[in-house]
């Protein structure tokens, strides 16, 4: 599980690099982006919708989990894991889930539609040259 959170974050982190490449070469033309930089982004943006939509989806559960219900799973834990978890612990990490969630979703989605202003503008420049 610890290495499946790492590759989801280390794509996060791989993800927005490659959308810093982006938008320098949509400021500054002159300046190219690698053949390989579009199909990273729509790879590890695909990679980062997936983690957010789970992030979104456990803060949604945490936020939304009754005392009842908090207090049924804290008991299912172990003795010694009982004691530090406590249901406003679990509000909080819900809410940053979901924060976390939210701004992954728009980092990810603001890339793809500057993928594709720079697709736009790649295609009006090749066809100025024809």
């Amino acid at each position: 599980m610890v290495i499946i959170s790492l590759m989801a974050w280390g794509a996060c982190f791989i993800h927005s690099i490659l959308s810093l490449y982006l938008q320098r070469s949509i400021l500054a033309p002159a300046i190219p982006l690698k053949e390989s930089t579009p199909g990273g982004i729509r790879i590890m943006g695909t990679i980062v919708m997936v983690f957010s939509m789970l992030m979104l989806f456990v803060g949604l559960l945490l936020v939304a989990a009754t005392p009842e219900m908090i207090t049924e799973v804290i008991k299912q834990m172990p003795a010694d894991q009982q004691t530090v978890i406590n249901p406003t612990i679990l509000k909080s990490m819900g809410a940053i889930c979901l924060l976390i969630g939210i701004v992954l979703t728009l980092n990810a989605n603001l890339s793809f539609r500057f993928l594709r202003q720079w697709q736009q503008q790649q295609q009006e420049e090749n066809h100025k040259e024809e």
